[in-house]
């Protein structure tokens, strides 16, 4: 017998029953109703729906004689239960039982088992069970569904054909149950009401788990396939979803046979929220003798939004060799929309260049801004009007803001790709795209230094999906770039246990770990990524969206003596952005990051270069007004040049910016190059003050003293121990032994990696 497992407010009615003349519980078959009356002292009557009328009349007699009566009864249209309910109704207690909830369902396991169950075990169970306790019973015994099966003998023909019909994916839709049933619409409903009062269908309209299970298991296989055939074909007719009924056939064996059809259907139902089962649809269907030809664009278009670019290329590669034109362009499409995704813009406009439907032409414009070509691009839009379409035209409204990135203003540029991310998000379900919209409009935030739009946008977007990757490896780049190193990593760490990286991807994941380690002040760790990082640059054709990774490699290519190794991949993208007229939304980033690469390596004439090239941005956006006043003070700082105030104004400037760490970089840069001590307290305060406030940078530079940060620049400069001290008053022991706790705080083994660490500490 299943343990009395009562909520609290049917504990409180069954301590008044206990004192009341009659009790009337109320409830579906299996919840506790027989449990409920065994513990009352009074004459039981179960089952009170099925009494004839002679029964009901005798005990309607019984009770005017001062019977005291426990009646329970499962929800029924019975017309005679109502006449002996009426007559208990004067003193009479009513009890309504139903399935248990989670918690009861815990506190029967550790009645059961007499221990405390795991944590989502009472959870398990109750979405197995429907928390229904006779179902709870059947589920730990040695074999449920032999548990389950006299009951559901008992039930009746039409009863267990309905279970298998929503066992196998039908709603619970009267007209479509009575084509199943071979039946009226009123008397399926009549069949609907004896599930729901045996509880073998639920509140929400489901059969529990464990029954559909033994429904299954029970009815022989022809049954299921004769069903289930009956059940698609209802509801193609009625054009309703064909997708829960579909993919049952799919597990039955010779249930698809001449269904390739429904199979289509069903897959470009599916294809949006489920991929994976469309592609498992769209298979099955070639096996059954579609022709494999003309279903590939919609298979590569499953493969690649379920993220398996190969697949898709291979499925691609099929469509693009067809003779039927239509095939040819859906197929070439695809194709493009992938090598998109994987960096290759270029290869994809090839693809492109016989395609000719709207889709194709954004798409070749989006690789062609990327590539330099921007004119091309601008040809293409004009001249070929838009999709009408809402997710066709989100990919023109993608080639039209990253168009106006390059011809026009930025800000506008950045208004149109953030727009189109929002219309992106509105339209749920994913589409095949060559990027994501909010990764465009990411990218540009990024080179504008607009960090805490950039932050919002990749916050709101999703980290799963096709794009889930690129967005997190923006979102820590962001961080990065702010000088959160701790939320940085955080975020990159998930990104780094995965394997097989689309080459973008993994170029910029690369970057923002060599970022880490370089602002961390971190030699060998920066040593340790700087092959992955190299291969991963190898890999990835020059395009506008390679700029953010290649400024961070080429900075770390300065700090470890390898500016050789990224040389032609600048001169590419120099050569990129020439081509693109140097359009300030994606070159002042790049400008800034080969400053600091030529001011680490010493070449200050290359340095002033790219000074005097961001000085020609400074009217045109708020970034590149700062970046170039910062270069310029930067150049001036590294020739010996420190005007404190000017610094201070610059870096105050830089962490407006939201680049904190570059901020508080500059500040103490200068401050190693001054002698000036009252000049160097002023700016390692100022580095203090403006540095990144997370725990992380605490922990690095936040452990040098004041008096330590002041022999550090010192060291850096070339010093002796006893010119140091000379410098600052002390011994020159005193200064060694400032030096050796320098190392043992910062972890580093040897002289050499202790100056590096300095170095990138200080500035």
């Amino acid at each position: 017998m299943t343990a009395l497992v009562l909520a609290p407010a049917v504990a409180d009615a069954l301590d008044r029953a206990s004192r009341a003349r009659h009790v009337v519980v109320a409830g579906p078959s299996g919840v506790g109703k027989t449990a409920l009356l065994s513990t009352l002292d009074k004459r039981v009557v179960d089952n009170a729906e099925s009494l004839s009328e002679a029964a009901v009349a005798a005990l309607v007699a019984d009770v005017a004689a001062g019977a005291d009566l426990a009646v329970a009864h499962r929800p029924t249209r019975n017309p005679r239960l109502p006449v002996l309910l009426a007559a208990l109704a004067p003193s009479v207690v009513r009890v309504r039982l139903g399935p248990w909830g989670r918690d009861q369902v815990g506190d029967f396991l550790r009645e059961r088992t007499g221990r405390q169950p795991a944590a989502r075990a009472p959870h398990a169970l109750h979405q197995r069970t429907g928390g229904v306790p006779a179902f709870l019973e059947a589920a730990l015994s040695k074999d449920p569904v032999g548990a389950l099966a006299p009951a559901l003998d008992e039930l009746g023909a039409d009863v267990r054909t309905l279970l298998l019909a929503v066992a196998l994916g039908a709603p619970l839709d009267l007209d479509l149950l009575a084509e199943a049933l071979r039946t009226t619409p009123d008397a399926a409903q009549a069949v609907v009401d004896a599930a729901r009062a045996a509880s073998v269908i639920g509140a929400d309209g489901g059969v529990p788990p464990i029954v559909a299970h033994a429904v299954r298991v029970l009815t022989p296989v022809d049954e299921r396939v004769e069903l289930a055939r009956t059940l698609l074909r209802s509801q193609q007719d009625r054009k309703q979803s064909i997708r829960a009924l579909a993919t049952s056939l799919l597990d039955l064996p010779g249930a698809v046979a001449d269904q390739a059809g429904a199979l289509v259907a069903a897959a470009q139902e599916t294809l949006r929220d489920d991929p994976v089962l469309a592609v498992r649809f769209l298979t099955a269907a070639v096996d059954l003798g579609g022709s494999a030809v003309e279903l590939a664009p919609l298979v590569a278009e499953a493969h690649a939004l379920s993220g398996d670019l190969d697949a898709a290329l291979r499925t691609a590669d099929l469509a693009v060799g067809s003779g039927d034109a239509r095939v040819r362009d859906a197929g070439t499409v695809v194709a493009a929309m992938v090598l998109a995704q994987r960096g290759e813009l270029a290869r994809g406009a090839e693809v492109l260049s016989t395609a000719t439907d709207s889709r194709a032409v954004d798409l070749a414009a989006i690789a062609h801004v990327a590539t330099g070509e921007w004119r091309r691009a601008a040809e293409l839009l004009d001249g070929t009007p838009a999709s009408p379409t809402l997710a066709a035209g989100l990919t023109r409204r993608m080639a039209r803001g990253l168009l106006t990135s390059v011809d026009s203003a930025p800000t506008t540029a950045l208004s149109t790709l953030v727009s189109a991310a929002s219309v992106a998000d509105s339209l749920g379900a994913p589409h095949l795209l060559p990027d994501s919209p909010t990764a465009l409009a990411a990218h540009v935030c990024l080179h504008l230094a607009e960090l805490p739009l950039a932050t919002t946008l990749l916050g709101g977007a999703a980290v799963d999906g096709v794009f889930g990757v690129r967005h997190q490896v923006l979102l820590a780049y962001t961080s990065v770039l702010g000088g959160d190193l701790a939320t940085a990593a955080r975020r990159l760490a998930p990104v780094k246990a995965l394997r097989g990286l689309e080459p973008r991807d993994a170029l910029l994941a690369s970057a923002v770990d060599l970022g880490l380690a370089r602002r961390r002040s971190d030699p060998r760790a920066l040593e340790d990524g700087w092959e992955t990082a190299y291969h991963a640059l190898l890999v990835q054709p020059v395009d506008l969206f390679t700029l953010l990774p290649l400024g961070e490699l080429v900075a770390a290519a300065a700090r470890l003596g390898r500016a050789h190794q990224v040389a032609g991949h600048l001169d590419l993208a120099w050569d990129l952005l020439e081509r693109s007229g140097h359009p300030p939304a994606w070159s002042v980033m790049l400008r800034w990051w080969a400053v600091h690469a030529d001011l680490i390596t010493g070449d200050t004439r290359a340095a002033r270069h790219h000074v005097e090239a961001l000085a020609r941005h400074r009217a045109q956006t708020p970034s590149g007004r700062v970046l170039a006043d910062a270069a310029e003070c930067w150049l001036a700082v590294s020739t010996g040049a420190v005007d404190p105030d000017a610094v201070d104004r610059t870096a105050t400037a830089l962490h407006g910016h939201g680049l904190h760490w570059d901020a508080a970089r500059l500040a103490g840069q200068a401050a190693i190059r001054t002698t000036d001590r009252a000049t160097i307290s002023r700016l390692l305060e100022l580095a203090r003050r403006l540095g990144p406030v997370s725990p992380e940078h605490e922990s690095e530079t936040g452990v040098l003293s004041d008096r330590e940060q002041e022999v550090a620049a010192l060291v850096l400069e070339g010093l002796t121990y006893r010119e140091i001290g000379d410098r600052l008053f002390i011994s020159g022991k005193t200064v060694e032994h400032h030096v050796t706790r320098m190392r043992q705080k910062l972890g580093c083994q040897s002289r050499r990696e202790l100056l590096l660490t300095l170095g990138e500490l200080l500035g």
